[in-house]
């Protein structure tokens, strides 16, 4: 089983609330160290505005799990890339090796924070905080056949906008944005 997101970058509106939930759910205190970042993007033909919610991806192939020189990084069974902080330097060498820019460094642990898919929560049988808090529901979370099943029309990446998957292999699917591919 491998688990993954699904985004619906049509219906996205930008609102960052998805953000602030993954944030304020796994970093103590008002800190700003977002591990997920909804993202703008412009097309130029139709002149639209759109965007993207973009955490960790829980790679079949992470680079952030190579590039560490600590082994912070491992990949459960489930897929998800799990980082431990007990072991992290904050060297920053998995922020230089993501292409989705997803781990995120924070200066006042020194160390780098990623999405873990709100693995403790799963535990509980509650979904990500992020998912939970969309309100627009525009992004789902579950085994990765299941979310192609459910989405069979969805893309592995937003032309021009997201990174080559051949790279990582990326647990993510993503409803584009009719405006972005034309």
């Amino acid at each position: 089983m491998t688990l993954g997101f699904y985004i619906d970058n049509d219906r996205c509106f930008g609102c960052s609330t998805c953000s602030m939930a993954c944030t304020t759910t796994k970093l103590p205190g008002n800190r700003a160290v977002f591990m997920r970042r909804v993202r703008r993007i412009r097309s130029e033909e139709p002149r639209a505005l759109s965007f993207v919610s973009m955490s960790c991806n829980h790679c079949a192939d992470p680079a952030c799990l190579r590039a560490c020189p600590q082994g912070a990084y491992e990949k459960l069974d489930n897929g998800i890339v799990r980082q431990s902080h007990d072991k992290c330097i904050g060297c920053r060498a998995c922020i230089e090796a993501c292409p989705y820019d997803a781990p995120a460094y924070d200066e006042e642990s020194r160390s780098v924070y990623k999405c873990d898919l709100c693995a403790d929560r799963l535990d509980r049988g509650q979904p990500p905080a992020c998912v939970e808090s969309c309100p627009g529901a525009n992004i789902a979370y579950g085994e990765l056949d299941d979310l192609r099943s459910q989405h069979p029309d969805a893309a592995d990446r937003i032309p021009g906008v997201t990174p080559d998957p051949a790279a990582t292999q990326p647990s993510l699917l993503i409803r584009v944005d009719r405006a972005l591919v034309g």
